[in-house]
């Protein structure tokens, strides 16, 4: 059975008469025979001899072996040894802290391990987790003993993806710790204040924005203008239209190097289009001679011929020149 051992001061007076009794016991005593001891303190062993019937204490005191307050000697100190019992065990006393989870717990324990502390409190490991000290390790006065919390997680970020065990707590501190540095428009999925949980996936999307300007084309307008000294129902292009050209510079937005939308933040005209113009005529048409023998119940003038002719502007735009049998011409654009 374990006994706690209590220090006790020694009043000097009494010192001379103790020693003169010890000097006495260990004459005495080595006459006798000496057997084999092994002290177990901890991680330390100690081996001697020492003569059958010397108690525990006599041992202890002659391998100068101190025991503390709290601490636990097996067997007890006034146990004689003998033959059969030649191995004295030692735990000590100790009182450490233990961190886990951002709060620090006190431990008081006498000859326990790390993993005897945690199981003490409670305290799981995760699969990914782990403590800065062994398992299999004593316990020893003001030990600080740190759980530390790691999860699996990844980053995916300019073309690839990397796994990583972290200790960070959120999106933003995984991404200092792994050095992935932001500019200002970037985007981070999830959100920088994130807590991480197992698994999570962090993304992180490149945006870059860009001035780009380019050249388009100005279409020209057809307009009509009326000339009295053509015949009313004739029509003709008396100038062809020109495409005009503009300068556009525009603000591309690129996510991961692609093209994400654009808008226009300038434009300048560098050729001015021209338009096309129609002319109709407003003049009255006279009245055509009445053919003689030709019936009043005549069906009206008839197509005689109808031709295309195309714009040069190579807009594919053009007029029919049509000509009817009364003689008289239209131009119809198309």
């Amino acid at each position: 059975m374990r006994q706690k051992i209590r220090k006790q001061k020694i009043r000097p007076k009494t010192i001379f008469l103790l020693c003169l009794i010890s000097m006495t016991a260990a004459v005495s005593a080595g006459c006798g025979k000496k057997i084999e001891i092994r002290v177990q303190d901890m991680y330390t062993q100690t081996r001697m001899t020492a003569p059958e019937g010397a108690t525990v204490q006599d041992i202890l005191t002659e391998a100068e072996i101190d025991i503390q307050e709290g601490d636990e000697v097996w067997p007890s100190l006034d146990t004689r040894i003998t033959e059969d019992q030649g191995k004295i065990s030692i735990s000590r006393h100790a009182k450490a802290q233990l961190a886990v989870d951002d709060e620090v717990m006190d431990i008081e324990m006498t000859g326990g391990k790390v993993k005897d502390a945690l199981n003490q409190l409670q305290i799981t490991l995760g699969e990914h987790d782990c403590i800065d000290h062994e398992p299999e390790a004593y316990v020893t006065d003001g030990m600080k003993i740190s759980v530390i919390r790691r999860l699996a997680v990844s980053i995916a970020a300019d073309g690839e993806t990397k796994d990583y065990l972290t200790e960070a707590k959120t999106v933003e501190e995984l991404l200092n710790l792994q050095g992935v540095t932001l500019g200002k428009r970037d985007i981070v999925e999830p959100k920088l204040p994130k807590k991480l949980e197992e698994g999570t996936k962090v993304v992180v999307k490149r945006v870059d924005v860009k001035e780009v300007t380019e050249k388009e084309p100005i279409a020209y307008q057809t307009r009509t203008e009326k000339s009295k000294s053509m015949t009313i129902g004739t029509s003709k292009v008396t100038r062809q239209g020109v495409n005009g050209e503009k300068k556009i510079t525009y603000q591309v937005t690129y996510v991961d190097g692609k093209e994400d939308g654009r808008k226009a933040v300038r434009e300048e005209v560098i050729k001015e289009p021209v338009d096309k113009i129609i002319t109709q005529g407003t003049k009255p048409k006279p009245k055509p001679a009445a053919s003689k023998g030709k019936s009043k119940s005549g069906k009206g003038k008839k197509v005689v011929s109808k031709k295309k002719v195309y714009d040069c502007d190579g807009s594919g735009h053009g007029y029919y020149i049509i000509k009817y049998s009364d003689g008289s011409i239209k131009y119809k654009d198309f």
